[in-house]
Order: C-alpha cells, then sequence, then structure tokens
C-alpha cells in the first residue's frame, strides 16, 4: 500500500498526488522497493514533489564534527521518520556512500548520527537523497521528551502509595470489619496515612491550578478535580470520625494516582507530537544583499554576521541589529511597534532588525549581530495577536472554558442535593464522581494542540501565519483575488536581449539593477550577471522611481533603466525596458512574463474547491487578459489598469468577509486592508507586517490552497473533539448522575478520553504535514 492505495507494479502513475509518484519512482529506480515490505506495505501522502531544503547550518556542523584524520561526525534532526522501513531505508542509502562509516537513528526522537570521511563524501548529498524521498534534514536541536520531573516524581511516589492502599483495603473487601476489634482500626489507620500522603503529595498539582484561577477571578479546568479531591477526602475523614457513612480512603489514594497518571501522559503526549516537527524558523525564505569588497552578493540572513556590510534596496527589510553608514536614511518600524511613519536616522545610528527601509535609493549598514541576537526569530517564532485574534481565540477559549465549568459545578451541586433525599450515604461518591468525569481537560489541550499542529504544518511548507486569526478567517474564503506581477509571475520575469549594452556600461547597468527590488530588475541581473561580480556604484546617487525605473547620476552623466517613457521620455514597445544615457538608447531588453510554476494547477484546485478567483492589476488590460487566459480564469474577472485604490474598491465591492487578497508590494496596501484576509510571496516587503495575514515562498505552488485546507481540516478536528466531548459527557455525567459511575472508574475515563482527543488530533494533523512516504 502506498498512501492508504495498492502501490502498482505496472503502473507507477496511480497515486494520490505526484510526490508519492516521484517517490515511488526512486526507490523503483534504485531498488529500494523492499522499504513497503518493512512498512507493512503501507505509508502516508507526500504531497508536492519533495524538493531538497537549503542548508545553511551544514557546515558549522561539519566543521565542529571534525574527529580529525579525515573522519566527521554530525548529529542531524529527521522529520518524517515513521516505522522500522523508515530506519531501513535511511540505513541503505547510507550503506551505498562509500565515505559513510557509521549511522545510528533514534527514530523515537526523529534524530540521526552520522559518522563518514570527510575526503570521500559529500553529507549534502546523502542528505539531498533523503529530503527527495519526502523526509526534511534539520540542525540538531530535538531532546528527548521529558515530562516534568516534579510531577513525574509526585506520580512514582503516589503509585507506590496506591498499591499499597489497594493491598490494605483488600482486608475490607474479604470481610475486616469494625467488629474485628484493633486489626480493623490498624488498617483503616494506615489506609487513612497513606490517602493523606497521596493527597499531600499529588493534590497540589490541581490545588495551585486551582488556587490560581480563581485568584484572577477565573474558573480554572483544574477546579473540579481539585474539589472532587477535597471533596472525597473530607468525607472519608468525616466518615471514619463520626462512624457515618463510608470512608474511601482507598479511593481517594487511587484517585489521586490516577489523575497523576493522566495529566502525566497528556504532557507527554503533548510533548511527542510538538517534538515530531522540525523546528523551522523559517530563516531559509529570507536573503540579503551583502557587499563584499566592491562586489554585492546575495546570501541568507543566518549567514549575516557581525561586520558584514549589507546594503539595503527602497523597501527592504532589515533583518539584523545595523548602524547605518551613509549619511541619513528613513526606516519604517510598524512590525516592530506599530508606527507606521518613517524616523529619520543619521549616519552612525543604531537601526532595529524588523525595520524597513522607507527611503529611495539604496543605503549601506553594517551588522553589529547576527540574526540569532538580533530579534528577527522572536517576530518569526508565532502569530502576532490583535483585537481579532483575541476576540476570534482567547476570548471565545476563555468563556468557552468559564461556562465549562460552571456548568461542572452546577451539575455537581445538583447531584448533591438530589442525592441527599435519596440516599445521603452516596452524596459524595456521586457528587466526586461528576466534578472528575465531566473535566474538559480533552478539549483545554486538544485545541491548543490541533493549533500548534496546523501553524507548524504551514510553516513546513513555506508559509508563515503572521496573524493568529488565519486559522479562523481562511475558512470563510470564498473569494480569492491575485495581484498579476510578483505575484502570480513573482520571481519569474524573464527578459530577452535584444540590443546588448556597450562593454563599457555594462557595470553600471548591471550595478543599477542589481541595488533595486523589482522583478524586471532581477531578471536583467539573472540575464547579464549570473557569471560575474555585481560592482556596487558606491560614488553615484542612485534613485528608484517607483512605477517607473531607476536613475543613476555619475560623472556628470544621468543613467535610467526602466520604461521606455521613463527612460525616453517617449512611448515604446509593450514590455520593453530600456537603458539610456541621457536619453540615449544603450540597451534594450523584451520582458517576458512566466507564470510561477504550479499556480495554473493552483488556480484550478481553488475552482475545484468552489472558489472565486479574481485578478486584479495595474497593468495594460491586454497583458491582464493573457494571463487570465492562461490561468483559466473568466474574463469577466481579469481587470487591468487599476490603481491602488481601484483595487481596494474593487475588492470591497465583493468582500462579504469572505475574499483573500494576494499581492506583493507597496501599492497593495489598500487592496490588503479592504480584504477579509491578505496573503503575500513577498517575504521581505514592508506589506506584510502591517497588513498580511500570512507571508509565503512564492517558489512552491499551492500556498493558498494549503492555508484553505489547514483552516478546514483545523476547524473539523476541532469540531470533531467538540462533538465527541459533548457525547461522552452526556453519556458520562447521565450515568453518574444515576449513580452508576464510581470516583475511581472516572478517574479512568477522564484521562483516558484526553488522550484520545490527543491521538486523534495529532493523527489528523501531523499526516498534513506531508512527509513520509
Amino acid at each position: 500500500m502506498h498512501c492508504g492505495l495498492a502501490v502498482p507494479v505496472a503502473r507507477a502513475d496511480a497515486f494520490c498526488c505526484q510526490g508519492c509518484a516521484t517517490v515511488y519512482a526512486l526507490l523503483h529506480e534504485q531498488g529500494l522497493e523492499r522499504f513497503y515490505d518493512l512498512g507493512g506495505g503501507k505509508g502516508t501522502p507526500v504531497g508536492s514533489v519533495p524538493e531538497p531544503t537549503t542548508r545553511p547550518w551544514l557546515d558549522e556542523a561539519e566543521r565542529q564534527g571534525d574527529l580529525g584524520e579525515g573522519r566527521r561526525r554530525v548529529v542531524i534532526d529527521l522529520q518524517g521518520i515513521h516505522c522500522a522501513a523508515c530506519v531501513w531505508l535511511l540505513q541503505e542509502l547510507w550503506r551505498r556512500h562509500a565515505g559513510g562509516l557509521q549511522i545510528r537513528i533514534n527514530p523515537a526522537l526523529g534524530q540521526a548520527e552520522l559518522t563518514y570521511r570527510g575526503d570521500r563524501m559529500q553529507l549534502s548529498g546523502y542528505l539531498d537523497e533523503v529530503e527527495r524521498l519526502g523526509y526534511r534534514a534539520g540542525p540538531p536541536i530535538k531532546q528527548a521528551v521529558i515530562a516534568d520531573r516534579g510531577l513525574l516524581l509526585r506520580m512514582g511516589v503516589c503509585v507506590a502509595l496506591a498499591m499499597n492502599a489497594m493491598m490494605f483495603s483488600a482486608t475490607e473487601y474479604f470481610g475486616l470489619s469494625p467488629d474485628d476489634g484493633r486489626p480493623f482500626e490498624l488498617f483503616r489507620a494506615i489506609s487513612f496515612a497513606l490517602a493523606t500522603l497521596a493527597v499531600a503529595i499529588g493534590a497540589p498539582v490541581f490545588f495551585k491550578a486551582a488556587w490560581v484561577g480563581l485568584r484572577q477571578r477565573l474558573l480554572h479546568l483544574d477546579l473540579p478535580i481539585a474539589l472532587g479531591i477535597a471533596l472525597s477526602f473530607s468525607g472519608s475523614v468525616f466518615a471514619s470520625v463520626t462512624g457515618e457513612g463510608e470512608a474511601y480512603f482507598d479511593t481517594v489514594t487511587i484517585f489521586v494516582t490516577l489523575m497523576l497518571v493522566g495529566r502525566y501522559l497528556q504532557q507527554r503526549a503533548v510533548a511527542k507530537n510538538r517534538e515530531y516537527l522540525l523546528a523551522d524558523d523559517g530563516l531559509a525564505h529570507f536573503r540579503v544583499r551583502r557587499l563584499v569588497g566592491a562586489n554585492i552578493e546575495t546570501v541568507t540572513v543566518d549567514r549575516v554576521a557581525a561586520g558584514d556590510s549589507l546594503l539595503l534596496a527602497p523597501g527592504d527589510l532589515l533583518p539584523v541589529t545595523a548602524r547605518l553608514l551613509d549619511a541619513r536614511a528613513s526606516f519604517a518600524l510598524d512590525w516592530i511597534n506599530g508606527e507606521s511613519e518613517p524616523r529619520a536616522r543619521i549616519a552612525g545610528e543604531s537601526i532595529p532588525a524588523g525595520a524597513f527601509y522607507a527611503g529611495r535609493s539604496p543605503v549601506r549598514v553594517v551588522a553589529t549581530a547576527d540574526v540569532r541576537a538580533s530579534g528577527l526569530l522572536a517576530l518569526l517564532a508565532r502569530p502576532a495577536l490583535d483585537r481579532d485574534d483575541l476576540r476570534a481565540h482567547g476570548r471565545f477559549w476563555s468563556w468557552w472554558n468559564r461556562i465549562y465549568v460552571a456548568a461542572v459545578l452546577l451539575l455537581a451541586t445538583l447531584a448533591a442535593v438530589v442525592w441527599s433525599f435519596i440516599d445521603p450515604h452516596r452524596v459524595v461518591p456521586v457528587t466526586v464522581a461528576v466534578l472528575v468525569v465531566t473535566c474538559p481537560c480533552a478539549l483545554g489541550i486538544a485545541v491548543p494542540l490541533a493549533f500548534d499542529l496546523a501553524i507548524a504544518a504551514l510553516r513546513r511548507r513555506g508559509v508563515l501565519v503572521c496573524q493568529a486569526s488565519l486559522l479562523e478567517k481562511a475558512r470563510h474564503v470564498r473569494k480569492v483575488i491575485l495581484d498579476k506581477t510578483g505575484t502570480v509571475t513573482w520571481g519569474r520575469l524573464c527578459v530577452d536581449v535584444v540590443e546588448p549594452p556597450p562593454a563599457s556600461q555594462h557595470d553600471i547597468l548591471l550595478g543599477m539593477a542589481a541595488a533595486s527590488g523589482h522583478p524586471v530588475s532581477r531578471a536583467i541581473v539573472a540575464s547579464l550577471g549570473a557569471d560575474t561580480p555585481v560592482r556596487w556604484l558606491s560614488e553615484g546617487l542612485l534613485e528608484e522611481v517607483p512605477g517607473a525605473g531607476v536613475e543613476l547620476r555619475i560623472d556628470g552623466k544621468t543613467y535610467r533603466l526602466g520604461s521606455p517613457r521613463f527612460a525616453l521620455g517617449s512611448a515604446g514597445h509593450a514590455g520593453e525596458c530600456v537603458f539610456a544615457e541621457d536619453g540615449v538608447v544603450r540597451a534594450r531588453f523584451a520582458v517576458r512574463e512566466d507564470l510561477r510554476a504550479g499556480f495554473a494547477d493552483e488556480v484550478q484546485r481553488l475552482a475545484a474547491m468552489g472558489r472565486e478567483v479574481h485578478l486584479a492589476s495595474g497593468d495594460q488590460q491586454a497583458k491582464v487578459d493573457k494571463i487570465a487566459a492562461e490561468l483559466s480564469i473568466p474574463r469577466s474577472r481579469a481587470h487591468g489598469d487599476m490603481s491602488p485604490q481601484g483595487k481596494a474598491a474593487y475588492i470591497r465591492g465583493l468582500d462579504q468577509d469572505d475574499t483573500m487578497m494576494l499581492g506583493d508590494g507597496i501599492n497593495d496596501a489598500p487592496a490588503f486592508a479592504a480584504a477579509f484576509v491578505a496573503g503575500t510571496p513577498a517575504l521581505d516587503r514592508p506589506v506584510l507586517p502591517a497588513r498580511a495575514d500570512f507571508c509565503y515562498a512564492g517558489g512552491r505552488p499551492g500556498a493558498v490552497c494549503e492555508v484553505i485546507a489547514h483552516s478546514e481540516r483545523f476547524h473539523a478536528v476541532v469540531a470533531t473533539n467538540l462533538v465527541f466531548g459533548l457525547v461522552y459527557n452526556t453519556v458520562v455525567v447521565a450515568l453518574s448522575l444515576a449513580g452508576r459511575m464510581s470516583p475511581v472508574l472516572c478517574a479512568i475515563l477522564m484521562p483516558l478520553s484526553s488522550l484520545v482527543l490527543i491521538a486523534q488530533t495529532s493523527l489528523r494533523l501531523r499526516t498534513s504535514t506531508g512527509v513520509g512516504r
């Protein structure tokens, strides 16, 4: 079986997704079909075609793992190890490398220790093979799951007390009674002592949480448990002293122990599920221009060190704390402190990580710390919570918990009153049963776990959630509005050289293009400067004119790169970019728009999901119509020649709290504000912090569908949990009120229900990460 489907022998294309087909083909080509036999013939869906990731951490790991004499030892985290078949496959691939000396895999933790000869083997080659099969490798961050040691110690002691309590209480079940005199009194005293120790050692876990909640005027989820323990123990003491009713010392001891075991298993289950995924800080998607001498190179931000000189183009994100080198520049701090108005900085002044450069000419800064010491990771690590987020998430669950706990207390009071008339001797056990069995710990744990796993699954696909309300809002989206340039075709613009630049001006053209973040400029650099260093034009005055092009004044001459009207002052051919010197053409480029890989399929998937797809662009209508035809978007939903305000007005006319806007530039900010949900493929542009609900690595197809699908899957899991909780609680409350449930049985059922919900939550959402085979 593969993806839950039978593995074909003659057909390699009968799979649930292209990723599974690719993995099957790789295994078949390398003679590794035994993987399916060892795995019981089953695997999990892979999703999109697996591709190796960038690994900037690997060089440092290899340096630190140098053992001398050419030998190295590197520890890596692995995501996607499911079974013995996975271990066999990873070992078999390792064995086929001549320089591989030893591999040790910890499947429980998802970690591997690799020992090899660095002079005979490239570790990156092995990791490429592993990741093409759907696994993912990362730096060694994972640690063995260890529950709270204090909780573990309390649980161990209470387990020993419970076993002894059961032994001494057995005498009563076999006939020992008060008529037996001293033996009965001795065993009762021992049971009392054991129960007292169990309450003193184990109950504070629940008492403390309940008391903290009461002090803050909150009904904490542990309050019913704390009341149940206190009521059963005090009732047993009362019965033992007065001789009226029954004492439940053995039940109290076992009850406290089972509650601790349940809490420990819950914590362990949650911790293991969170450790399943690789830590992903999103840094692999962020790049920056670094100045090396007179040349410009583009590197990932995690390679930036203190002392590196960086070049910021208009609209660039500053990824590290830095000091301004040029005389003056303005930076927007809206991502950091919400201030949308740019602040002016002067030479030598410090600029915080996360600021956006708001000027029109490139500026130079020098990093004063690396990215991990600069605070950018804190901005990426967790979704921001605005007022809508609090209303959609925190306030709802806070309200739900208060109502739930209040209902439990009300039912327990009702049970006590009713049974005081029916059978006063059974008031305590019935009331305790109601207090414990209805505890909503399952929902209190399973729902946050579902949220964490859904967010982590999106991050694994290169989608960074910027607002926690995304999972609530995305499922309501029915209309998706796409910007064209930079979104549908982002990073995929190509240029054909119609008229090459003179050799004497080649460096000037490349320097102007490299200092701009516009897609056409990047295409020119890729076309002309792929194999040559790009020189920084520090002696000239460079300025970017939004929507027009780049202008350079140097040595008394004015160079312009952009549209014919900007560069020459006259109309030219549509889709043409011109490089001019003092109004004289020096080079011409024909700009081609190439659809982002997989975008046509994504539009079709959105249509199949019942979503309307619209195209809105400031580009010429003819170009918009051409792209719309390639994407199979009806012409009635393709609109060109739109101003930023026109886009926003168009979205407001469509929006019924069901629109999603995708754009990549500052000009899309009004449209972002008008849309119900906003996303961007531009991870390093200033539209991200102020407006976007999510951003994604534009080179990966399917981001919009993934957001919607994960939102729907998350809410389906939550709905399942709520239905399960409602049915479970209705049944057990009815049985408890009828006196059919003992406190011990309730202490077993409550954590068991939690574990069932955690298991189904992790099973349904972990498989959505697309790892494994």
